[in-house]
């Protein structure tokens, strides 16, 4: 096993956004839009890293370690989150310079405590390794691209250290590919936590939310910080819009708070109505699957759920014009759009139900990428973390990724 090839989806919120803040449900999915994760031992004590995504080529020793570490040797099952001063001691062992950006200080520390870790509660210590990643999610654009990227670095690095198998294949018989469509159960559970414990180095206490959608794919319900995997989820096509307007979630999320805090009845309705959308959606694609992805009615309910979903962001005040002129394009067209996160600008997705023409979805994108958006045609609701196999041991890896 000279080279590990992994990936692991983005995520997208479907429903629920800003409500889940005051205790009401919230629906997120994977999205297929993936980063890609390649591992190769060397002959060597070195760990060569390159994220063309983020500019960033470093070379490290192997058997950095760190005072205060508390993994036990061989307990690989308990992974212990990093302390402030580990990672401030990472950030000065990283060897970057000191204009690196944030993105390439958390990934490098990140890698460095999860790679220590592991290789402590190996039999043998992590050899040396080239590690390359590239993704499809753009950065930053709350689309989980931290989380996959973590869920890529657990997944390889447990791989590497034999804490999880090799086993369990499954074929794509259109491009003659084999892939690893899944691990045991336990194993894709030792994968989330050991993601979660390189998210706390990214964003200090997150949800758990991304890196549960990303290990596992399909999709999630999530309340009060309790996450539920959702089965009856069907696998859907949408049009992933970028705004490319930056936005503070910190910000937006404050904001409805003093909305709440002097309009608590109003405000708190608004709260209901959302949490009534997001049930309403979960039936309906449960209902989807159940009818074969072939019920007309049922995708029609989904477009008028995504168009309330909407209306009551904007109430909330935390939609943007560029997502409304998203929400006027697609309208058009007789197809429904929201915004997904945190609003504010972000991202926004349209449904695409099997009876849209092509000619307008293509269509809609034109006119979209001539007013400075970005758009991805993609699907939600896939699969989590896979490992890529073929003769060469990767599978549908973006050009020019692999080392030759």
């Amino acid at each position: 096993m000279r080279r590990i090839t992994v990936s692991a989806p983005g995520k997208v919120i479907l429903h629920g956004e800003h409500a889940v803040v005051y205790g009401k449900k919230a629906l997120a999915a994977s999205l297929n839009l993936r980063t890609y994760m390649c591992v190769t031992k060397r002959g060597d004590n070195l760990i060569n890293l390159h994220f063309p995504d983020i500019e960033l080529k470093l070379s490290l020793p192997c058997g950095i370690d760190v005072s205060g570490n508390n993994t036990k040797n061989g307990d690989v099952t308990s992974p212990i989150p990093a302390s402030d001063d580990v990672i401030e001691t990472l950030k000065k062992l990283s060897g970057l310079d000191v204009d690196a950006s944030q993105s390439q200080t958390l990934a490098v520390v990140s890698f460095l405590y999860v790679y220590t870790e592991i290789s402590k509660a190996s039999k043998s210590p992590l050899p040396g390794i080239d590690v390359g990643v590239q993704s499809e999610l753009p950065i930053g654009a709350g689309l989980g691209s931290s989380a996959s990227y973590s869920v890529c670095l657990a997944a390889a690095l447990l791989q590497l250290g034999s804490h999880i198998n090799e086993s369990k294949f499954s074929s794509n018989t259109e491009t003659d590919t084999l892939y690893q469509s899944s691990w045991m159960h336990n194993e894709t559970e030792l994968i989330k936590k050991w993601s979660y414990i390189s998210e706390k180095i990214m964003h200090g206490n997150p949800s758990g939310v991304d890196n549960s959608v990303t290990t596992f794919g399909g999709a999630i319900e999530f309340r009060k910080g309790n996450i539920t995997n959702l089965s009856q989820m069907p696998e859907i096509k949408i049009l992933l819009v970028n705004t490319k307007v930056p936005r503070s979630t910190k910000t937006l999320v404050s904001n409805v708070r003093t909305k709440y805090d002097k309009y608590g009845d109003v405000i708190g309705s608004v709260m209901d109505a959302i949490d009534a959308v997001t049930t309403r959606s979960i039936d309906t694609y449960s209902n989807l699957l159940d009818n074969g992805h072939s019920s007309p009615s049922l995708y029609k309910d989904l477009g008028e759920l995504i168009d309330i979903n909407q209306g009551l962001l904007r109430t909330l005040g935390v939609s943007h014009s560029r997502l409304d002129r998203v929400c006027e394009v697609t309208t058009a067209l007789g197809l429904h759009a929201k915004l997904t996160g945190a609003g504010g600008g972000g991202c926004a997705f349209c449904l695409i139900t099997p009876g849209t023409p092509k000619s307008d979805v293509k269509e809609v994108m034109s006119q979209l990428r001539a007013e400075g958006f970005e758009c991805w045609e993609t699907n939600i609701c896939g699969q989590g973390v896979i490992r890529h196999w073929t003769h060469s041991e990767y599978y549908n890896i973006p050009p020019g990724f692999l080392p030759e």
